[in-house]
């Protein structure tokens, strides 16, 4: 029986037979057919996407009252409603039922998931809801990663293309979080034939870089997901494939961040470690002869600091700097990953030396007119008895440690620029974006850079991106969420010449640039002549 018989509107139809004439660019549209047994095509124009409708559940994992986990039952009854295009399949611990319907250029797929059970939970639950084919090889897939996309942080949006055309696989949930996309061809190495993922959880045979979707369905309890595959011409972005999505977004988490000062922004290294020198164990400016446990000693290490201060005020000065960064203003006694401490209130304790020149060393820099910065971390150090050694350990309220650290340095030396070092979680995946939310909201008049980040992070800080490391400038589809986000961009060491005129892109659309600050560094030039007009 044929359903969805749906047009883009503002295209013409001849209705007798399934002949289509759309108007010029306007998306290609979607057409649905269903069996006794559920959907058996996908097609638009000529073409069929539809390798294989049969919906499966890949896996299930129950967690009962004291925590322990187990596998549900993946077998179950099925049924069909044609007149109501919906899917129905019966488990022992709950029920899936799955709504297909054709709009325009979109196959709108609404999954309700029950859990039936009254002590167990649904702690993760992967849905396959599909096979697809395409008319050609898949450009974006390269033969081995996957094409899949959570949003946590982010939109789920995949986009796809071939010779003639695009498809993109939107999650419409845009708070609740999910994965969804195209794990691999199933006939590599030709790829065009991709089974549909939808999941939550892990999925054991997925990377281990993805992050743990956290949506568990309770005892009793229902959850919605409702997932779109949306055609588009041969050369649509994911942005017009997903405008909807883009705006739905940006109207969830609005942008927060007003930072007018593009002007570029200093990097300083005090130190370098590990050193082990029992007279300069901090790495003070890479100088095992630096001796800062006499009292000699750290009279010159003070007079170091407070000339190299100058040195920067200089620098900055004849780069039309807003403010630097001072990285290590704790010294780097210990190895990675530890190196950088990231907490301003144990300068004195750490460092004793630093504690009797940090108050100059800032001030100069302020009252030269320059913003002062520090780097802070999310985790707590904790030292070892004798403080030979030291680790970096998470903490339960990351929001609550930061707005500590930041308020110390806030209050102390005046700092409104800070960059937040290895903020991610266990999984090595950003922390979660409402982290960097409060800790804004709570100093507006700050600057967060977060070596790490995603979508999100873009409407209240300006991300960290290394020029060495390929980033030129803000993604495009960060712009089409937050048009006034930007980038800071490290360019040291950093092909810049390569890339000379994607980073005077960068800054006429608001990206900054940072640059080496404590000595006269040669590329300064370089960037001095990408910020002129």
């Amino acid at each position: 029986m044929k359903s969805g018989f749906l047009l883009v509107a503002g295209s013409v139809a001849v209705v007798a037979g399934s002949f289509f004439v759309l108007r010029a660019g306007a998306p290609p549209s979607v057409a649905i057919a269903s069996t006794s047994n559920g959907l058996s095509s996908i097609k638009s124009g000529d073409a069929e996407f539809l390798e294989n409708g049969d919906f499966r559940v890949d896996s299930v994992l129950l967690k009962d009252a004291a925590g322990k986990k187990r596998d549900g039952s993946t077998t179950a009854a099925r049924s069909f409603d044609p007149k109501a295009q919906q899917l129905s399949l019966t488990f022992p611990w709950g029920t899936v039922k799955t709504h297909y319907e054709a709009v325009g250029n979109r196959l709108q797929l609404t999954i309700d998931a029950h859990n039936s059970s009254a002590t167990d939970t649904i702690q993760g639950i992967h849905f396959t809801p599909l096979t697809l084919k395409f008319p050609d090889k898949v450009v974006e897939y390269d033969g081995s990663i996957p094409l899949l996309m959570h949003n946590i942080g982010q939109l789920a949006a995949v986009k796809v293309s071939w010779g003639s055309g695009t498809m993109a696989v939107v999650s419409d949930d845009i708070q609740k979080p999910v994965m969804v996309g195209f794990p691999w061809a199933l006939n590599k190495p030709t790829n065009t034939e991709y089974p549909l993922s939808i999941h939550t959880d892990r999925v054991g045979n997925y990377p281990d870089s993805y992050p743990t979707v956290v949506r568990p369905i309770p005892p009793q309890g229902s959850d919605r997901f409702a997932v779109s595959l949306r055609l588009g011409r041969k050369k649509a972005t994911e942005a017009s494939l997903a405008a909807d999505a883009y705006k739905n977004f940006a109207t969830a988490f609005p942008a927060q961040l007003q930072w007018a000062d593009r002007r570029p922004v200093g990097a300083i290294f005090l130190a370098t470690g590990p050193q082990e020198s029992t007279m300069n164990p901090r790495g003070w400016f890479g100088d095992p002869k630096l001796n800062v446990v006499s009292e000699a000693g750290r009279a010159e290490f003070k007079q170091r600091i407070l000339n190299l201060a100058d040195g920067a005020i200089g620098v900055m000065r004849d780069m039309n700097a807003q403010g630097a960064i001072t990285w290590d203003i704790e010294g780097q006694e210990f190895r990675h990953a530890t190196t950088y401490i990231g907490d301003p209130r144990l300068v004195d304790t750490l460092a004793p030396e630093m504690a009797d020149v940090a108050d100059e060393y800032f001030r100069r820099i302020h009252d030269a007119g320059f913003r002062t910065g520090i780097c802070v971390r999310p985790q707590l150090l904790k030292l070892s008895a004798d403080k030979k050694k030291a680790e970096q350990t998470a903490v339960a309220d990351t929001a609550s440690l930061l707005i500590e650290k930041i308020g110390y340095a806030r209050k102390r030396w005046g700092v409104t620029l800070v960059y937040l070092d290895s903020n991610v979680d266990e999984e090595h995946n950003p922390l979660d974006a409402s982290v960097i939310r409060k800790v804004a909201a709570a100093f507006p008049d700050c600057l967060i850079i977060p070596e790490h980040s995603n979508l999100r992070y873009y409407a209240y800080s300006a991300p960290f991106g290394e020029l060495r490391h390929g980033t030129v400038t803000t993604p495009e589809t960060v712009r089409d969420v937050y048009p006034k986000a930007f980038t800071l961009v490290y360019t040291a060491d950093g092909p810049l010449d390569q890339y000379r005129d994607g980073l005077k892109t960068a800054v006429k659309r608001g990206d900054a640039l940072m640059y080496r600050t404590w000595f006269t560094d040669p590329q300064n030039e370089k960037v001095k002549a990408i910020y002129a007009r």
